[in-house]
Parts: structure tokens; C-alpha cells; sequence
């Protein structure tokens, strides 16, 4: 039989004092390593939360600030007392300033309407169209004020001259709050095409207005004007009949 050889077990030698230290010592720096990297870890966060309660603070207090600016525009706009008594651009002069004030800190929809309405009240239609074009570009969402905003620029510039540029207003205006406000659009183009003396262009306006919203605050003006106009065809009729009788 063949004779079988054993293998003599390997013995494991035991690690030398001077291998043991340094795996205990490369142990010992990378737990000081990954403590460092917690403790950067840490501080960035904290930093961080810290900038964030700064920065919430900084923006409440100026949101305060110019609310308080806003607040007290108001007060002499709508004429409160103690302001009741000044006269009427003094009053708008001192809103000016307050509602300036109130949009250099923080631009808000209520603050930049009544600062274009102030530039308005003063005459200073061209300042008044550069809030309103301010507003129609910054909060073309706000679906509360932009139509009030559309009617005031659309007047601006009528009183500037810009026909063109108040009429493309008013389409706007017509289509704004899926055509809620245009019994108003369509009143304001027909008062100005009437003041233009296009009287056309102007019954057509009214006549819209009368059909599409009978129940508009604007109907019975509508209707008055296309029935004024009608007497007026009518007067002159039978005068063109009698004239070509005669001629025959």
C-alpha cells in the first residue's frame, strides 16, 4: 500500500509588538480622520440652518418694513385722518413717497399699482405707464388686480396720445379672466372711438356691448347711445325721401 504523508498543520506566526502598534496606530488615525469629517459635517449644517433663520428673519423684517411704508401710504391715498385735511396733492405727493419707499424694500402687486395710480392722480402719466408695465411684467398671475391694472395703462395712454398702444390695452383687458371684464373693455373702446368721431367703429362697440351683456353696468348707456344714434338716421331719412320725390 502507498504510504500516506501527512501534512503538518501551518503554524500562524503571532504578529510582532512593533506590527501590532502601528495597526493600532493606522486604527487610531482614521477613527481621528472620519471624527473630523463628522465634526466639518456638523458645523456645515449648523451653518447652514443658521444662515437660513438669518435669512428668514431678514426677509420678515423687511416684508414688516414695507408693509408699514404700504400702510401708511394708504392712509393719506384714501384720504384717513389724520391726513383728511390736506389738499389733494399733497396728499398724492406724500403717498408717492411712502409707496417708493415700500417697493424699493419689497416690490408687492398692491404697492406698485397704487404707486402707478399716484404718479396718475399727479399727472405724470408717463411715470404711471412704467409702474404699470412694472406690474403687467412682474405679476402677470395676479388675476385679482391686473385687470384694474390694464384700464388704468389703457387711460394713460389715451391721455399721452398712444391710441395704439391703449386700444392693444383694452384687447387685453377683453380677454383677461376669460372675458370677464369685457363689457368694460368694450365700453372704453366705444367711448373713445365715439370722442374720436368714428361713430361706426363706435356703434359696433356698443352694440356688442348691448348684445353679449345685457346685464353689464354698461348696457343701458349702450343702449341709450345706439338708440340716439338711430333717431338721428331716422330724422334725417325723411328729408332724403321727400328730396329725391321731387327730383322725380
Amino acid at each position: 500500500m502507498p504510504r500516506i504523508i501527512k501534512k503538518k498543520p501551518v503554524k500562524k506566526k503571532p504578529l510582532k509588538e512593533p506590527e501590532v502598534k502601528t495597526a493600532a496606530l493606522e486604527a487610531l488615525d482614521l477613527m481621528k480622520q472620519r471624527r473630523k469629517q463628522a465634526i466639518i459635517i456638523i458645523s456645515v449644517i449648523a451653518a447652514a440652518a443658521l444662515l437660513l433663520v438669518i435669512f428668514k428673519f431678514y426677509v420678515s423684517s423687511q416684508n414688516q418694513k414695507a408693509h408699514s411704508f404700504e400702510l401708511e401710504a394708504a392712509k393719506y391715498y384714501y384720504r384717513e385722518k389724520p391726513y383728511d385735511a390736506l389738499p389733494d396733492e399733497e396728499r398724492w405727493k406724500k403717498a408717492l413717497d411712502l409707496y417708493k419707499k415700500s417697493v424699493e424694500v419689497k416690490a408687492t402687486p398692491s404697492a406698485l399699482f397704487y404707486l402707478g395710480n399716484s404718479y396718475y392722480n399727479l399727472g405724470d402719466y408717463e411715470n404711471a405707464i412704467k409702474q404699470y408695465d412694472i406690474f403687467t411684467d412682474k405679476f402677470s398671475k395676479n388675476h385679482a388686480v391686473l385687470p384694474l391694472v390694464y384700464q388704468k395703462l389703457a387711460s394713460a395712454y389715451f391721455r399721452t396720445g398712444k391710441n395704439d398702444r391703449a386700444l392693444e390695452t383694452l384687447g387685453n383687458l377683453s380677454k383677461a379672466g376669460n372675458g370677464v371684464f369685457r363689457d368694460t373693455a368694450l365700453h372704453l373702446e366705444a367711448n373713445y372711438y365715439e370722442s374720436a368721431g368714428d361713430t361706426v367703429k363706435a356703434m359696433e362697440k356698443y352694440k356688442a356691448l348691448a348684445d353679449e351683456f345685457p346685464g353689464s353696468p354698461w348696457a343701458g348707456e349702450a343702449t341709450a347711445k345706439i338708440a340716439q344714434s338711430a333717431k338721428k338716421e331716422n330724422t334725417g331719412a325723411p328729408g332724403q325721401a321727400v328730396e329725391g320725390t321731387t327730383n322725380k
